[in-house]
């Protein structure tokens, strides 16, 4: 591949991976949509150049996703399960033929393929699912730091260095969110056990 050409691809990323960042410093919606669909149009043109199909296809995939959820302002949850198994689905297929007929079939390929399915399906999980708000949560942490360290690895092979040095960063912070969770998790069902530990409590209680 051309040195110059790898270059570009590699500034596209960078310019991208930053636009997703700032995504999430929005609480609007609408604006953090439209930024992650800014994203997915400049991955899809950095991924083309450097041959990386596969996630070139999930990038197409989550760009439509973005784009149908912009308008799709039901509060029901029925089409955006719709929708998510749909692109589930797409992706998977679209991935496995893409990455065999212009890819080669090469292993790392899959990864970003893999990364979007489990993601995915974890996200419909944890959204149907009647687990309090912080199983939800450790829920998709979890399935967020899969699906990063897939991409991250994936970006060291294509050579798009900027997906790979994002993406652990987000392993890193989703990581700490995770065991943050599971410490308030733990720090509430010692609660219990420590009032009940109150010598004042078990006084009254002998009285």
């Amino acid at each position: 591949m051309d040195d110059t050409l790898l270059l570009i691809a590699n500034i596209i990323t960078f310019v991208g991976m930053t636009i997703a960042t700032v995504a999430a410093l929005f609480k609007a919606k609408r604006r953090v949509l439209l930024f992650q669909s800014a994203n997915h149009v400049l991955e899809i043109v950095a991924q083309c150049m450097t041959k990386a199909y596969s996630g070139m296809v999930q990038e197409s995939i989550a760009l439509v996703y973005s784009v149908i959820l912009l308008f799709v302002k039901s509060p029901k949850k029925a089409p955006k399960v719709i929708v998510s198994g749909i692109c589930l689905v797409a992706g998977l297929v679209l991935g496995i033929v893409i990455n065999v007929k212009y890819s080669g079939n090469v292993w790392y390929g899959y990864l970003p393929i893999v990364a979007t399915a489990v993601y995915t399906l974890i996200v419909i999980i944890a959204f149907l699912s009647a687990k309090d708000e912080e199983q939800g949560d450790l829920l998709l942490k979890t399935g967020l730091m899969f699906n990063v360290a897939c991409w991250s690895v994936y970006g060291w092979f294509v050579k798009l260095y900027p997906v790979m040095a994002f993406n652990i960063v987000a392993f890193v912070f989703a990581a700490i969110s995770a065991v943050r969770i599971l410490l308030s998790r733990k720090h509430k069902r010692a609660k219990p056990e420590a009032i009940s530990k109150d010598p004042i409590q078990d006084q009254n209680q002998n009285l």
